[in-house]
């Protein structure tokens, strides 16, 4: 008989603790989540983590996290599972380690900020993974709960890496424009490509350009020097009419030395006749 009486009591004493054990799940239910975004997915994370362990008869753990849902909602700080709380098998002390590392990490640099959603489910998915891991019995949940983390903590970790700088297209060094014989007139063709110059100039700043004139060898050599020297300041006078300044703008007159395309002296060539325009920083 005192047999009897000593199992009703602990049967009695059971169902008392099933009872009371899961009772938060309703709480957090009723609750609507505030705060930033941030908070609101970790309260929600924590919520469904808590629904998943109450419906596989875990209360204990559905209580833990409904509890974090609660505090989440309320906008209250709710940190990763601490190590402390668990007995793991000694060889996934390590990887859970650096993984926990990882999240306080990415959310000391802001990664709630940056990506509120992947964040708190990267947390939620560790509690779950810790949890998990301490029971070591169903390999199928630890593997989810650890794919879940890594998945969430990656897209954290590609938001908050920092964003290529955009390249910054230098403008060319050299132009060439040329001029018809025996001329120093820009020409429509020339007045197109100074445009250019001038942009560019512009967007370089305090660039310094050199302008230097040529000349086929037609003609005398003391004529090409004149000429060549008229061609390099019709260059430097269009590109001041556009705007840059005449002190960034040097002219060189060089006459019939260094012909682009060698010919024998008197020869008419058309690409001899030029101003070269080089940007010096």
């Amino acid at each position: 008989m005192k047999g009897f009486w000593k199992l009703s009591v602990i049967a009695l004493a059971a169902v008392t603790i099933s009872a009371c054990a899961g009772t938060e799940l309703q709480k957090a239910r009723e609750m609507q989540p505030a705060g930033s975004p941030y908070n609101v997915e970790l309260s929600r994370g924590y919520l469904e983590y808590s629904r998943k362990e109450y419906n596989e008869g875990d209360y204990e753990e559905s209580d833990f996290a409904a509890l974090r849902s609660i505090a989440a909602g309320k906008g209250q700080s709710v940190t990763p599972a601490e190590m402390g709380r668990y007995h793991l098998p000694t060889d996934k002390v390590g990887e859970l380690t650096t993984s926990r590392q990882r999240l306080v990490a990415a959310q000391g640099k802001g990664g709630s900020s940056v990506a509120p959603s992947d964040m708190a489910r990267a947390q939620v998915m560790f509690d779950c993974w810790i949890h998990e891991q301490e029971e070591n019995f169903e390999p199928e949940e630890i593997t989810a709960c650890r794919d879940g983390f890594m998945l969430a903590m990656g897209r954290v970790e590609m938001a908050l890496a920092p964003k290529p700088k955009p390249v910054v297209m230098m403008a060319p060094k050299d132009y060439l424009v040329f001029f018809d014989w025996n001329k120093a007139d820009v020409t429509p063709e020339a007045a197109s490509i100074l445009k250019t110059v001038a942009a560019n100039a512009k967007k370089m700043g305090d660039s310094k350009i050199v302008a230097t004139g040529y000349t086929d060898l037609s003609g005398s050599a003391a004529y090409n020097m004149g000429l060549s020297e008229r061609r390099a300041e019709a260059v430097k006078a269009d590109l001041v009419g556009q705007g840059v300044p005449a002190n960034n703008i040097t002219t060189i007159g060089r006459g019939e030395a260094d012909p682009l395309v060698p010919t024998a002296d008197g020869v008419r060539e058309p690409q001899n006749r030029r101003v070269q325009i080089q940007f010096e920083k």
